[in-house]
């Protein structure tokens, strides 16, 4: 993370965040990871054999130019190649290349109950 892009996701100074990065690029804060491991162990139970997958589209021409969606679903273990899948804390996460490209050198966050992707 360069120091121009941690002051524009720098805390207040009594809440200090964590930020982690994966070796695919992709940076994620703490409260991130936290959520994902909520999401995980409560909905986990209802999907054996699957992985969180984490989808990630910002279109760059275009009408939409700029927006961004994101989702979490669960796909088959199977169906996510090894070298795809991350730890985020100890949530085993799957992340296909698209989203990878996309969400490189870009920070994942979790404020006010949402995620927000921050450049």
């Amino acid at each position: 993370v360069r120091v121009d892009e941690l002051a524009a996701i720098s805390p207040p100074p009594s809440m200090p965040v964590v930020l982690s990065k994966l070796p695919c690029g992709v940076i994620y804060t703490d409260k991130f990871q936290d959520y994902l491991v909520q999401l995980h162990d409560s909905e986990a139970p209802g999907h054996p054999w699957r992985i969180l997958t984490l989808d990630y589209l910002r279109c760059a021409t275009g009408p939409r130019r700029g927006q961004a969606w994101w989702q979490m679903t669960w796909a088959p273990l199977n169906a996510a190649p090894e070298y795809r899948q991350f730890r985020i804390g100890s949530v085993p996460v799957h992340i296909p290349k698209t989203a990878q490209h996309g969400l490189r050198e870009r920070c994942l966050d979790f404020e006010d109950g949402k995620v927000v992707v921050k450049p």
